[in-house]
């Protein structure tokens, strides 16, 4: 098995590796981008594109179409019910992007694919990089599609694949953590909601806490408390039941527990459920890699 050379080999394509691959493909660096998955995701997961986020996108082009694609927003607020505690505004931010720019993630990697393909590059879908190996000049990588196998060596290998990370873990970068005690149900949602799309609310009650974010096309993201969520997204016996369980979970919490009143028309009430998941959370702290790490 002839190995394939090139400078960087970098193993996942998600927001970071294709922003690199991008990256890479401007400077006329040579790369190779795998991911495991035979097709980008096609649901909503992080929502949010910070100013300081889109200053070091803006070099690839693509800023233009991820706030056309986009909901900007300039405030955050905490509250205890329907009191606001804090209230917090992104607008003044020394940006020329100062908000936050609501946009879903597979958007997001379908503009920075699209981007990535009119720089010439393209992604190695349905690749798993299997094992890593440092040979002192170069790494080497095996990757893994079917029963295809294929060894790849390059001077560099880029890990931005997510918390199991095959790289991390050749590198010997810890990522260290605990599990938080809540578990949570996340969903996207067509809902009646008279409380404005200006702003994201997260609201604090003795029944738990509830997110409230607007998300462009008029839907909304919800993430609320829920007891016994799966450990793993996506367990739940099928999409009638995750709507039904999003329902049944938010419209009581925003009638009583939140303090969000109103008549029949005016409460908050998810109509019509774009995607919904619950899931335990994890938080996680990556230490440095050892000096010399190539990989």
């Amino acid at each position: 098995m002839k190995p394939l050379n090139t400078d960087v080999l970098i193993v996942g394509a998600g927001p970071a590796g294709l922003a690199l691959a991008n990256t890479l493909a401007r400077a006329g660096v040579r790369f190779l981008v795998l991911d495991r998955l035979a097709q980008g995701q096609n649901t909503s997961r992080a929502a949010v594109l910070h100013a300081h986020t889109l200053e070091m996108l803006e070099p690839l082009g693509v800023c233009v179409r991820l706030e056309a694609a986009g909901l900007k927003l300039a405030k955050f607020s905490i509250r205890d019910r329907a009191r606001a505690l804090v209230s917090l505004c992104f607008d003044a931010l020394p940006s020329r992007y100062a908000g936050i720019l609501m946009v879903p993630q597979n958007v997001t990697e379908e503009i920075l694919a699209d981007a990535l393909v009119a720089a010439g590059g393209k992604v190695g879908r349905g690749w798993m990089v299997e094992s890593v190996i440092d040979l002192g000049d170069r790494v080497r990588a095996i990757a893994a599609r079917g029963a295809e196998r294929r060894a790849i060596d390059a001077r560099y290998v880029v890990g931005a694949d997510g918390m199991h990370s095959v790289v991390r873990h050749t590198a010997g970068i810890g990522f260290s953590g605990h599990r938080y005690d809540e578990s949570f149900v996340l969903a996207d949602v067509e809902m009646q909601w008279s409380h404005g799309r200006d702003e994201v609310k997260l609201y604090f009650s003795p029944a738990g806490l509830v997110v409230v974010a607007p998300l462009p096309a008029g839907t909304f993201r919800i993430v609320a408390t829920l007891a016994d969520a799966p450990e793993f997204p996506g367990e739940q016996s099928s999409r009638r039941s995750s709507t039904r369980e999003v329902r049944n979970m938010a419209v009581p919490r925003f009638r009583r527990s939140y303090g969000v009143r109103g008549s029949a028309s005016t409460t908050a009430s998810p109509t019509a459920i774009a995607a919904a998941g619950s899931c335990l959370l994890e938080t996680r702290r990556m230490s440095i890699a050892p000096q010399g790490a190539k990989a």
